[in-house]
């Protein structure tokens, strides 16, 4: 099981943070529904999330690009809200739509 996963993370695909930042923040394709896609990140208390759903919104009352933060809300596959937004650190963003991210 193990090698399998070694080849699987070996074949996985990367993209540079700042694509996936300027691809995250492109709120709405050209019919103007919101763009979904997921996202692997790590909370400030440690914890690692996956939300295989999600679009972009506000993270709150800060300046996300002063403080470096984007806010994240789950959807279903409709793309109707679910649970409460997520403020994501971009330097703990792990994986953006199944692409692990590098520097």
């Amino acid at each position: 099981m193990t090698i399998h996963l070694i080849e699987h993370l070996n074949n996985m695909e990367t993209i540079r943070r700042n694509l996936a930042l300027a691809d995250m923040d492109i709120r709405t394709d050209e019919r103007g529904r919101r763009r979904i896609f997921s996202i692997k990140f790590v909370s400030k208390e440690g914890k690692i999330y996956f939300i295989p759903q999600a679009y972009a919104c506000g993270a709150g009352r800060m300046n996300m690009k002063e403080y470096q933060f984007r806010g994240v809300q789950p959807c279903d596959c409709k793309g109707n809200p679910e649970g409460h937004p997520y403020p994501v650190d971009i330097d703990l963003i792990l994986e953006y739509n199944k692409m692990k991210i590098v520097f």
